[in-house]
């Protein structure tokens, strides 16, 4: 026996994340169907979970896309201090379409950058870090580190045989790592968007 075919609901959800992914370049979120037919978030995560049972959509970590969709949208979460740390900045900007295979197994999350602590590992101020979430990392990985309640993102090493996170701009010092201090992230990637002037 076939399944049964889509509800007129469902049909509509699905005409919506189509045209919604096309227009914005990126799939739609869980919130923006919730919005755009003005119902409940949990409403529309169910006309989604329902489309992704029946093979319309994708599913992972309660992220939706369309299937064979080469790109994965992962959220914007903060701003981080590529300098001195100072606090994260809890701001959502939004969604970044990444590639697939860079999502593929992971949770992401991404953070837009400031300063110029990390230029010389090509991590400016304003680009976009795409991070998976982690809790350990190895000697010479780029990280996003909470110090004390802080937030900073530098290569995780060794200073005068201590560990430390290290900057790639001489300008500035290292950090060592004592005290309250645990990883967040791994850097995966950067994006940059090129600014026009005049």
């Amino acid at each position: 026996m076939g399944l049964k075919p889509l509800t007129e609901r469902q049909r509509d959800f699905l005409e919506a994340f189509r045209s919604l992914s096309s227009s914005r370049g990126r799939p739609p979120s869980v919130r923006d169907l919730a919005g755009h037919f003005r119902i409940q978030v949990s409403a529309a995560y169910r006309h989604l979970k329902a489309l992704s049972s029946r093979g319309f959509l994708e599913s992972r970590d309660g992220f939706f896309s369309l299937p064979g969709s080469a790109t994965v949208s992962v959220p914007i979460l903060a701003r981080v201090r590529a300098g001195v740390p100072q606090e994260a900045l809890e701001a959502p900007e939004g969604w970044l379409a990444c590639p697939a295979e860079m999502g593929r197994g992971r949770n992401l999350f991404a953070l837009r950058v400031r300063g110029n602590s990390m230029s010389g590992a090509a991590i400016l101020d304003d680009d976009l870090i795409v991070c998976e979430s982690v809790k350990t990392a190895r000697e010479g990985v780029i990280v996003v580190a909470l110090l004390e309640g802080e937030a900073t993102v530098k290569r995780l090493g060794r200073h005068g045989g201590a560990p430390a996170l290290l900057p790639a701009n001489p300008a500035f010092k290292p950090i060592l790592l004592k005290g309250d201090a645990w990883l967040t992230g791994r850097v995966l990637g950067v994006f940059r968007t090129i600014k026009k002037h005049g």
